[in-house]
Formats: C-alpha cells, structure tokens, sequence
C-alpha cells in the first residue's frame, strides 16, 4: 500500500476515533465511502429488493453512527467483527419485519425460527465473511493495477481463471518466462495489498 493509498484509507482507529464525535462530517464521508460498497455487496447477496437496498444500507449507517460513540475502541480487535454484529442485527431485523409486513402465512412471525426467508441467521454469517473477502481482493486487484501493464493484469486475470499460462503468454505475444515471472509478481503485489487493507479497513 503507497502512501497516496494511505491517506485514502486512514488507520482503522483514527477514523473511528473522528467517527465517535460523530459530528465530523469529513471522517463520516470518508467512513461511508470506504464501507459502502461491502454493505451493497452484502445486501445483494441477500437477493434483497433494490428498492429496500438503499434503505437498508441507510438503516446500516444509521445505527453505526448511533453505537460507535459507546465502543470502548481499546477493546476491539477487529472493526470488521462490529461491523459484521451491526450488519447481521440490522439484516435480521429488516427480515422480520419484511416477514411481519407480508405476511403470507397470515400469522405474525414472533421468532427466528420461523423467518420462512431463503437466508438463515448462520447464512448471513458465511455471506458477510465471503463478501469481505471478496470485496477487499476486488478493492486491491484495483488499486495495484496501476503499478503493472495492461499485459500484465490480464495475464493474472485470465490465471486467475484457470486458463493455462501458456496460451495467454502467447496470446499476448510474451514469453513465458516472462509470463511466469510477471503473475509471481502481480500476485505478490495482490497479498501485500490485500494485507494492508484488512489491517487499514478490518
């Protein structure tokens, strides 16, 4: 991770110590634009309506600003775990009150146990921890791009993928030596920044 990188995503406890006051209103927009896209992947995983999408996003945000200013930040490891005890709470909420509102079965649905939704409570679980993942490796495969040709990126992209690396090095008309040498070091890039950002973001 560069320096310009840095700036973009401060260390996890300085933001969160400016997003306490919650009324620093650049430490809030930078907090939003850092996070929001994980939460849009998480929420369409879900398969939920777009129209409730941005709600829900909203009702996300909403509830972080409420409850960051009581965290003891001392005793947090790992941001990523709150976000995803904030996220899961409010998924699980909107689910019951969607189950509620529709009312299909024509009863109120008073528990858990009887959400009749597509996603349980441990499925929320396993699509928060992929989505992170997933969204921290697109997040760094985009920021080192721009240390590496075109040539390159697409050569890691399409191994990526399963193709043999003998035919996208003659395809695009390089070595393979070369071929070999520049995915080694595309990859090595990739796990760096895939390792500074889940330290910077997580």
């Amino acid at each position: 991770m560069n320096e310009e990188t840095k700036g973009t995503y401060r260390t996890r406890m300085t933001l969160l110590q400016k997003m306490q006051k919650q009324y620093d209103e650049k430490a809030w927009q930078e907090f939003v634009d850092s996070y929001s896209g994980y939460i849009y992947t998480i929420i369409n995983s879900m398969n939920i309506a777009s129209s409730d999408a941005d709600d829900l996003r909203q009702q996300i945000f909403l509830k972080l600003w409420k409850k960051l200013p009581d965290v003891d930040l001392n005793k947090m490891t790992r941001f990523r775990s709150y976000l995803a005890v904030v996220v899961r709470n409010c998924v699980k909420d909107f689910l019951r009150k969607k189950q509620r509102d529709t009312n299909r079965s024509d009863k109120l649905v008073d528990s858990d146990s009887e959400l009749t939704d597509s996603i349980s409570l441990p499925d929320i679980d396993g699509i928060i921890e992929r989505e992170w993942s997933n969204y921290v490796a697109a997040l760094a495969f985009k920021n080192i791009a721009q240390y590496f040709s075109s040539d390159a990126m697409k050569l890691f992209d399409e191994s990526l993928k399963g193709r043999d690396i003998k035919v996208i090095a003659e395809e695009l008309g390089m070595p393979l030596s070369t071929a070999y040498r520049l995915k080694s070091r595309v990859k090595d890039s990739l796990m760096d920044e895939i390792s500074a950002l889940n330290e910077y973001m997580g």
